[in-house]
């Protein structure tokens, strides 16, 4: 698939590694269970928004914008990612959180004050409330003689998708050699971004893996309907059909969600620190291990067959790690 008519500026050292993990693999029966590293890009502490951020600054670079504005809570990945990728390519980065300032810098906050963002607080409000809260400091940038690029909705656009469009055809490539093949992966589900276009990558390809999106943020019907809005403006915009349907690349599970958002499980903490204990691999606790714990467990219970080889894509997020509660 040909996207280069796309605008794209180059932020990560890609391909990922794709690692194998036999003794996390054998804890739940498993010899066949690889781990796809997108904690690893080259950008900050790396994580999966590289690869949005890629074809959302190149897009800034076209439209000639000399600051990139975009928001999130004080740990938001996005945030830290963006401040980083700003500070490669020369960009004013402006941060706004909907929250109010934290006591100390912890966390992805530290990060972002080290790497130079503007941050900006307007106190507890939801990602509808903090929409207009950026455009508010869009206006400010223009009437400064400035030309700001907006990043909204969490990077979670088909623009942004793009980078994980990108990421499916990697893998496949990746594994095409491999005796076995991938054929399930175990992909976050927050706000869509990443899993819509890995699904629309996969679907493009023709199906050579499952996509089983483990839900961290919203009811099962309500992501779902996310992803396929979000394959549908994919589509318009790469301009290509893919060769299967959407709806058949991909399963979405909700029921390792828990209590909510940001609410760690059992199975979750057990994840984390079966990574960390088998492997020596880390992972934080919003989006990471729930995804894992949950993909772990339909290994478990079979949904995702033994004898065929599953990878889990961890999307990193490490900064968070370090202001999150870890209770050993």
């Amino acid at each position: 698939m040909d996207m280069s008519h796309l605008p794209r500026t180059t932020l990560g050292e890609f391909p990922t590694p794709l690692q194998h993990l036999p003794r996390l693999g054998r804890l739940v029966g498993h010899e066949h269970f690889y781990i796809k590293r997108d904690d690893m890009t080259g950008l900050g502490l790396g994580g999966n928004k590289t690869r949005s951020l890629e074809f959302l600054l190149g897009h800034a670079m076209v439209e000639k914008s000399d600051t990139i504005i975009t928001g999130g809570g004080l740990q938001s990945n996005l945030c830290a990612l963006t401040a980083a990728a700003c500070a490669r390519t020369g960009f004013r980065c402006i941060l706004v959180h909907n929250d109010s300032p934290p006591a100390e810098l912890r966390g992805n906050m530290l990060l972002n004050a080290v790497l130079g963002a503007d941050s900006r607080f307007m106190g507890r409000a939801n990602e509808a409330e903090r929409d207009p809260m950026m455009e508010k400091v869009a206006e400010e940038v223009r009437s400064a003689g400035g030309r700001p690029y907006v990043i909204s909705s969490g990077g979670s656009t088909a623009r942004g998708a793009l980078g994980y469009v990108q990421a499916a055809i990697e893998l496949e490539q990746q594994t095409r050699e491999m005796p076995r093949p991938v054929r399930h992966v175990g992909m976050v589900g927050a706000m869509g971004g990443t899993a819509s276009g890995f699904v629309f990558g996969a679907a493009m390809l023709g199906h050579p893996f499952h996509v089983h999106v483990i839900s961290v943020e919203y009811p099962g019907p309500v992501l779902r309907r996310i992803l396929l809005d979000l394959c549908r403006k994919i589509e318009l915009l790469v301009g290509t059909p893919p060769k299967t349907p959407v709806e058949e690349v991909m399963t979405v599970y909700d029921e390792y969600l828990g209590p909510g958002y940001a609410v760690p499980t059992a199975m979750s903490r057990k994840a984390l620190f079966d990574l960390a204990r088998c492997e020596g691999i880390l992972c934080e606790d919003v989006y990471t291990s729930k995804t894992l714990g949950g993909f772990l467990d339909l290994i478990e219970r079979g949904i995702v067959p033994r004898t065929e080889a599953a990878c889990y894509v961890h999307t990193g997020g490490l900064g968070s790690l370090f202001a999150q509660d870890i209770r050993l």
